[in-house]
């Protein structure tokens, strides 16, 4: 389902990286096998999203085939999810609602009322060594909202901490079922190994084991 940007990115070099995004977004998740035909809604959850530059990627790519989709995005940043909201304020799209959410996301469940169940949730750049017990309970709280079939997929600027975060997802019961270096991914300056969407890694929950009878 394509969306429009309202706004011009603040970074010149923006939409080319989210090109890049998109094209191994696709990739990684035909890896990820057969997924299920997507429904007449689609609801996409969207953790420590920034400024959401990605939130035209996700519509294109995880709603593409839905009759209407849901997007959900939270930062704790409050500068830049009204930055995000100027972009990607959808209230004239007849079939895509747009929540930007100024919020902790350890607290977002708590404090807003939200749906139930989520079809993908996404990390993008999740920054998981500089606390790792805080996004522990992000990826925890992130699973625990994801429907039957539900994928979680994190993007990695670094080599080291992108291992470390599946390390945690797998912790958690999550299993892995796609990986993938980004070959177009844009070196940064700002700090040896670092670059844009370097990783990709798609996982799906734990299913409930039900005995006989239960």
């Amino acid at each position: 389902m394509e969306l429009e940007s309202a706004a011009e990115f603040s970074f010149r070099k923006t939409p080319a990286d989210l090109a890049g995004l998109q094209a191994a977004l696709r990739k990684t998740l035909a890896a990820a096998g057969p997924r299920p035909a997507p429904g007449d809604h689609r609801r996409i959850l969207n953790l420590a999203c920034g400024r959401a530059d990605e939130t035209g990627v996700l519509a294109d790519v995880l709603g593409a085939g839905s009759a209407s989709l849901e997007l959900v995005c939270s930062d704790l940043r409050p500068r830049e999810i009204a930055e995000a909201r100027e972009r990607w304020d959808q209230r004239g799209h007849p079939a895509v609602e747009t929540r930007f959410i100024a919020e902790d996301a350890t607290r977002l469940f708590d404090r807003h009322a939200l749906p139930e169940e989520f079809d993908v949730a996404f990390l993008r750049h999740q920054n998981f060594w500089n606390g790792p017990e805080l996004w522990s309970g992000i990826f925890d709280r992130a699973l625990q909202r994801l429907d039957e079939d539900g994928l979680l997929v994190i993007t990695s600027y670094f080599d080291h901490e992108h291992a470390l975060a599946c390390e945690a997802l797998e912790g958690l019961g999550a299993h892995r079922v796609a990986s993938h270096r980004n070959p177009a991914s844009r070196r940064l300056r700002d700090a040896p190994g670092k670059s844009v969407d370097r990783h990709l890694a798609v996982f799906r929950k734990a299913r409930e084991i039900r005995t006989p009878g239960s």
